[in-house]
């Protein structure tokens, strides 16, 4: 099949792995990751699961990922090396040189994502967005993931 690369948005708390945990959960709930049965991919149908614990219950899950921010199960911290299924943060030199600014905007990243702003395989990226008045806004997680 193949890796995804994907995007999630989630309201700015300071507490960077509650915002992932938001990001899950929202993902999970809007069912917004690859589910191998949902009758497009040769495997027999199956409901999706009720708990993201069952989720990753699943052989082919586990086997394919889900092809989302499900995915990512760790926030490093600056200077961490980066770990396959965890999400870094862009230095503040990166984020200058990549999104524009020391503030970027929502608009900033999505101008730059649209023209190929993506992780390698399994890792994922995450910064502080900004509204208009230089106020932390959001936190976006970015990453390309499954198999």
């Amino acid at each position: 099949m193949g890796a995804s690369g994907w995007d999630y948005f989630t309201p700015y708390q300071q507490d960077v792995s509650a915002a992932l945990a938001a990001a899950h959960e929202r993902a999970f709930s809007e069912g917004d990751y690859f589910w191998l049965y949902d009758g497009r991919w040769g495997s027999p149908e199956r409901p999706r699961p009720s708990t993201i614990e069952e989720l990753w219950e699943d052989e082919g899950v586990r086997h394919s990922f889900t092809h989302s921010v499900l995915d990512i199960f760790r926030v490093l911290g600056p200077g961490e090396e980066p770990e396959v299924c965890s999400a870094r943060p862009l230095t503040a030199e990166e984020i200058t040189r990549v999104l524009g600014s020391s503030w970027p905007t929502r608009a900033d990243f999505e101008r730059i994502y649209e023209d190929g702003l993506i992780e390698e395989r399994g890792y994922a990226c995450y910064t502080v967005l900004y509204d208009e008045q230089r106020h932390p806004s959001e936190i976006v997680f970015w990453g390309v993931t499954g198999d």
